[in-house]
């Protein structure tokens, strides 16, 4: 019981810690001199302005290819991370959805294992641009072991696809009916979750 009541205290600290830092870099105006701001900043506008100024056809053929989302714009992001399975569907469903995403892969790998090959501690904003470059090393590591083992051991042929949704007269079993929209994201997304979670692991050293 004290275990646990020390585990919730810390992790209380260590939030109210990087709440705290993050106020104050805003109040000290620390953010609008520091060039991993600037730069994510800048990478944001670009990335969430050219995905606005997308026609509507690109956004869905190749974005969220033709399932994710519909008509009105609305997007399905439960399913663009679990599909083909669907996890109210059976307990293996649910272990399928959260085993073989590709995002899931990500999530796991990049966020347990970075601070072990990156030093977040290092000056002059490098641990940002390390971070960033592990990120991708990482990606291009996990599309390649993810492609082989899903395309050539599992294979989208044999996989049941639990989740009606998108046109139906495009629903095929391919690993890029299955997984482009996830690695589209995730090759774009990621770097902006890579600061995020640098500048919180560093806020919490500290």
């Amino acid at each position: 019981m004290d275990h646990v009541t020390n585990t919730v205290s810390s992790t209380t600290q260590n939030t109210t810690a990087v709440a705290k830092g993050a106020v104050s870099d805003v109040l000290q105006f620390k953010f609008y001199k520091n060039p991993v701001f600037i730069g994510f900043t800048l990478y944001c506008i670009v990335i969430f302005g050219t995905y606005m100024n997308m026609s509507e056809s690109t956004k869905n053929s190749y974005v969220f290819a033709d399932k994710f989302r519909d008509k009105d714009g609305h997007v399905s992001w439960k399913y663009l991370v679990t599909y083909p399975h669907d996890p109210s569907k059976s307990t293996s469903s649910l272990v399928y959805s959260m085993l073989t995403p590709p995002i899931m892969w990500y999530l796991f790998f990049f966020t347990v294992f970075f601070s072990n090959f990156i030093d977040i501690t290092q000056v002059n904003y490098q641990a940002y641009f390390y971070s960033t470059m592990f990120s991708y090393i990482l990606l291009f590591i996990l599309f390649s072991l993810h492609l082989v083992i899903f395309n050539y051991v599992i294979k989208p042929k044999n996989t049941e696809i639990e989740v009606a949704i998108g046109d139906k007269t495009k629903v095929t079993k391919s690993y890029e009916a299955f997984y482009r929209s996830q690695w589209v994201l995730l090759f774009t997304l990621s770097p902006i979750y890579v600061c995020i979670l640098v500048y919180i692991m560093r806020k919490v050293s500290n």
